[in-house]
């Protein structure tokens, strides 16, 4: 895992509530959407993170559909593990 993708995870965790909307992930990473979006789908194949696609959760998403993504016990056992 690169350290952007911690930050990402860090960035869904920061916000407190289980499934944060994508561009407030985005505000506290500040990275394209493009590559937010293709980050999170990583994620996500990987076992860190669930997605909701834009007609899951409403409003705006990314360019791949994302519009909201949450952290699953993996995902949060990788945030206790070590820092970067």
């Amino acid at each position: 895992m690169e350290k952007i993708d911690f930050d990402i995870l860090k960035a869904i965790a920061d916000l407190r509530i289980s499934f944060p909307k994508a561009d407030r992930i985005n505000s506290l990473v500040k990275i394209e959407a493009e590559e937010l979006g293709a980050r999170l789908g990583v994620l996500e194949m990987e076992g860190f993170v669930t997605n909701q696609s834009g007609t899951e959760a409403g409003g705006s998403c990314l360019p791949n559909g994302i519009s909201a993504s949450g952290l699953t016990n993996q995902g949060r056992r990788a945030l206790a593990g070590p820092r970067w």
